[in-house]
């Protein structure tokens, strides 16, 4: 048997139909009071940041609801001061990627403004001082992995740089099908294919291991044959949350493994 190494976070999943109504009762169990919000124009107009408010009521005290794709650095500057500002004890990344990102930016770099000094974890059992919590409404993946991408200009160009921290690793995740019933035919097939390929890509990565390797072939199984369901009819509730449950898969097998170029370039 081939050798390998598998490093495991401590989250909770909490999936299923409906599985926002339990966002409130899960942020009192950990014990955060003042909640901030990292989402999406889109998301404000289609009424989900409503849902959230009316979820979290007066715990959630900030929202930054504009946040641009590839999380440009000026924002990640803008939204940790309205968090220092407000107090905040945990973040939330409502969305794909972006939102989710932010969230994970915005979590090191309040903790650095608050102490003073690095944040970066100096052991895989490090704990965030200000916990994200990912509620992704795209297949993107983000919200099972430590990583995350801030965009800023150099001499003139968009450079983009790549963070890789356990301590932003979200500590809850909610994954609600629900939530996904508006997104478009064209998101629904680039999300859905990247997550696809994360799974492929992680078949033949070489730190690849049982337990990636199980993830991948689940979740290119679900994948498979719920993509194409949501694309043709994006209200099946079904097919959404088969493909939800696929991301999931696709987003463990992609934070067990040292992903090769696709991910790298998508």
């Amino acid at each position: 048997m081939n050798e390998f190494r598998y490093t495991s976070y401590a989250q909770e999943i909490i999936f299923g139909h409906g599985s926002l109504a339990r966002l409130s009762e899960a942020v009192e169990r950990f014990h955060w009071w003042r909640l901030m919000l990292c989402s999406t124009g889109t998301l404000r107009r289609d009424g989900t940041i409503a849902k959230i408010e009316e979820v979290l009521e007066k715990r959630l005290v900030a929202v930054y609801d504009h946040v641009q794709p590839h999380v440009p650095d000026f924002q990640v500057v803008e939204a940790t001061s309205i968090a220092y500002e407000n107090e905040v004890d945990a973040v939330i990344g409502l969305g794909g990627g972006s939102p989710i990102g932010m969230a994970k930016a915005v979590s090191l770099s309040l903790e650095e403004k608050r102490s003073g000094r690095s944040a970066r974890a100096a052991f895989p059992t490090d704990q965030p001082l200000v916990p994200v919590v990912a509620i992704p409404t795209t297949y993107a993946g983000s919200e099972m992995t430590s990583t995350y991408g801030v965009t800023g200009q150099e001499n003139g160009s968009a450079r983009k740089i790549t963070i890789t921290d356990v301590k932003v690793t979200p500590k809850l995740t909610i994954y609600d099908p629900v939530l996904t019933l508006n997104l478009s035919p064209t998101m629904t097939a680039s999300t859905g294919i990247n997550a696809l390929a994360h799974c492929i890509e992680a078949l033949y990565s070489i730190t690849r291991n049982p337990l990636s390797t199980a993830a991948a072939i689940s979740g290119v199984r679900a994948i498979t044959s719920a993509l194409p369901r949501c694309y043709a009819d994006g209200s099946d509730l079904e097919a959404r949350s088969e493909m939800l449950m696929g991301a999931y898969l696709a987003g463990t097998a992609l934070s067990s493994v040292t992903m090769a170029l696709h991910h790298g370039l998508c």
